[in-house]
């Protein structure tokens, strides 16, 4: 690593967290300079890999030299971390979704506004050139207008009873990125949504949902959610314009592990540039707020199967 290498500390070292260092192991921009968790066991295995662990942010602040910060703690604890680094003037790069309601998002940004720190949100898809590419065509016009988008994304196996408590649930923790994801490619925002859960529902929150939205332009969206799949993780989005149709499967099995950290690395180069003055390229606070409001809204419809529309300021 040389001299301008961007010094990125990470907030929570567990499933999530990992799967981030691993990945910035094979960046030559950004390194992995300190880490934050409340575990001492994995701070002593982090230690003995020669990456300076802490077991809090302010022992962090106060001990080590960084350039940003990456949360990649629970998201129910993504705003209290986005406050006290914004109150720090730290730069943060914040696993989605920001907290697990919309007022979370909308606080933390706030936050980073008044702080006036350099904020970007963990919306990986944004730096997959096959969904890149895909704006493009859509943005000029290549498939006419667009009808309907329809977002498919299925786990291998359900997660942990520990990461669902913490999570918010199936559709703030999956279909955060599909709202994004759609927001994204089509410049428009969710206006109403309805949800129905699908297979067994024993603790509030299903391994199946479905979600339909319309969005503000006319488009239509369709997302397809599951935790049991048997090709592994995968996901894939379909778009119905008027004069072309194109299904696009950009993380499949396997492979679509490689998508997935090449994506993550991408992510984090970019977070390090709009640091030094770059032009921000990545999801900021504005689509926090608008990819979780959709999600919230999708959460109380799995519920009780009722349509929401979303409040307009």
């Amino acid at each position: 690593m040389s001299e301008a290498t961007f010094r990125i500390a990470v907030v929570g070292a567990g499933r999530m967290g990992r799967v981030h260092i691993a990945a910035l192991e094979r960046s030559r921009e950004v390194e992995v300079a300190a880490v934050v968790e409340p575990v001492e066991s994995t701070r002593n295995e982090f230690a003995r890999r020669g990456v300076p662990a802490f077991a809090t942010v302010p022992d962090l602040l106060a001990d080590a030299a960084i350039d940003g910060m990456l949360i990649a703690a629970p998201a129910d604890q993504h705003l209290e971390l986005v406050e006290m680094l914004a109150g720090a003037s730290v730069p943060v790069l914040c696993e989605k979704p920001v907290g697990t309601r919309a007022a979370d998002a909308a606080a933390a940004a706030a936050a980073v506004q008044r702080a006036g720190i350099a904020f970007q949100v963990g919306y990986w898809r944004r730096f997959v050139p096959e969904l890149r590419a895909l704006r493009e065509r859509i943005a000029d016009g290549k498939l006419g207008e667009i009808l309907q988008i329809s977002c498919l994304q299925w786990d291998a196996e359900p997660p942990s009873a520990q990461f669902r408590a913490h999570s918010g649930g199936i559709a703030v923790d999956m279909a955060v990125h599909e709202f994004d994801q759609a927001r994204w490619l089509t410049g428009q925002e969710v206006s109403s949504v309805a949800a129905l859960p699908g297979g067994e529902d024993l603790s509030g929150d299903p391994d199946v949902a479905a979600i339909v939205a319309r969005l503000d332009g006319g488009t239509l969206l369709t997302v397809s959610l599951g935790r049991i799949f048997p090709d592994g993780d995968c996901c894939w989005i379909e778009v119905f314009g008027t004069t072309r149709y194109e299904r696009v499967p950009f993380m499949w099995g396997a492979p679509g592990d490689e998508v997935f950290r090449a994506a993550l690395v991408a992510q984090a180069e970019a977070f390090a540039a709009a640091v030094r003055g770059g032009k921000a390229a990545g999801a900021g606070a504005t689509d926090a707020v608008g990819a979780l409001a959709a999600a919230e809204l999708a959460k109380d419809a799995l519920r009780d199967g009722a349509r929401r529309e979303v409040a307009r300021a």
